[in-house]
């Protein structure tokens, strides 16, 4: 094990030396107003600040028109190594990219002005989303409307500042065998329309929790209500004004599917002994944000190295940030081909908000089939009572 001192975050720990268990600050709900396109909230307790709500997400596409989406049918057979020879296991993985457009710089500026008033410009800053609820259904042209599993969101990889709004990121839903064969059979049949329902949540200042307006199918809707039935706050016995979980934002995009004029959308992969490059081979799982297990912790970075079909080693990072609480999970995608007969090993480095880091020793693990997930099991963590998403490992 090693412990350091981050020099990234010495002097937040020498400007800020006691942290209080929750933001000195939230959005007030009840001073939502308009200002331009943008939806504003004035900060409770800072006269000078404002949140800007974030914009409708939309699909990525081509300039003709193809969707940045995969689905990718896979089958691995097993190995000695993993201790699982003999089993045969479907992977079938969907994804497709949104982008979340941004306010023009000049749009923020001209509002900062007039909320700052004959002073200063307002300190104007995005909303903070601590979670994304979504909902996904397809429906085939002149067919029925069916639903796909729950879903979630990944970093496309590029680095975001401490504090910034995302611009892309990938949406993953993995599928079972036979949900997987009836999607494959639809897109074979006709054009299919994908649907996600989404829902930004954050927290403000607040009388009552709220919903809000939900937009979409029927089926949009009602997925998207069970997605958020447990992730408000309960409410009960709390005072008139505390800090209650919102939707912030709602909407629903539409993806067209059309194989026939884009057939490299769906693609199947027998893995063997080995993975592709690009393919998410691992998926690896942290609560500690999302579920506010550790009130300690800035970011926890997860090392993964494997072996290279080519004989060397390979190694990848995924980090979890403090700043994206929404973000619990990640598709670790190797550069290169991989070997799934080898074990793979992983270390975690914490950084803690007072700076000192802890890394934990190299452990091995036989399974690439496993999902691996490296949220706190201390038994001093007290999970938050407005957990989100429970950890797989459990309580």
């Amino acid at each position: 094990m090693k412990r350091t001192l981050s020099p990234l975050l010495i002097w937040a720990v020498l400007a800020s030396p006691l942290l209080p268990g929750r933001a000195l600050a939230v959005p007030d709900w009840k001073t939502q107003r308009a200002a331009g396109t943008l939806t504003i909230y004035a900060d409770d307790s800072r006269p000078n600040r404002f949140y800007y709500a974030p914009a409708e997400i939309a699909v990525v596409t081509t300039p003709d028109g193809k969707p940045d989406f995969h689905f990718l049918e896979t089958r691995y057979t097993g190995s000695a190594v993993g201790r699982d020879r003999g089993t045969i296991l479907h992977k079938s993985l969907v994804t497709f990219t949104v982008r979340l457009p941004h306010p023009p710089a000049e749009e923020l500026t001209r509002v900062a002005r007039e909320l700052g008033g004959a002073g200063a410009p307002a300190d104007l800053r995005p909303y903070p989303v601590k979670k994304i609820a979504t909902a996904l259904v397809y429906v085939v042209i002149g067919g029925d409307t069916t639903s796909l599993p729950p879903g979630r969101f990944e970093s496309t990889g590029e680095a975001e500042g401490s504090g910034s709004t995302w611009t892309e990121r990938v949406y993953t839903v993995g599928l079972d065998s036979l949900t997987a064969q009836a999607f494959r059979a639809a897109l074979e049949k006709d054009q299919v329309y994908l649907s996600l329902g989404y829902a930004f949540l954050g927290d403000a200042l607040a009388q009552v929790a709220g919903i809000g307006e939900l937009t979409g199918s029927p089926e949009i809707v009602e997925g998207l209500k069970s997605a958020l039935s447990g992730a408000r706050a309960d409410s009960s016995g709390a005072p008139a004004d505390t800090v209650r979980t919102h939707v912030i934002r709602a909407g629903a995009i539409e993806i067209g599917l059309d194989v026939k004029r884009f057939p490299e959308l769906m693609r199947r992969v027998d893995l063997n002994d080995k993975a592709p490059p690009g393919y998410a081979a691992l998926d690896v799982y942290c609560y500690d944000f999302n579920n506010e297990l550790r009130p300690d912790l800035a970011e926890k970075r997860v090392e993964i190295d494997a072996e290279g079909v080519s004989g060397k080693r390979v190694k990848l990072e995924t980090a979890f940030l403090r700043e994206q609480p929404d973000l619990y999970s990640a598709g670790i995608r190797f550069p290169v081909a991989v070997r799934l007969d080898r074990p793979y090993r992983y270390r975690t480095r914490e950084v803690k908000l007072d700076g000192m880091e802890h890394q934990s020793v190299w452990r091995e693990r036989q399974s690439w089939s496993e999902i691996l997930d490296v949220t706190s099991q201390s038994k001093n963590v007290t999970p938050s009572k407005n957990i989100g998403v429970r950890s797989i490992l459990g309580p």
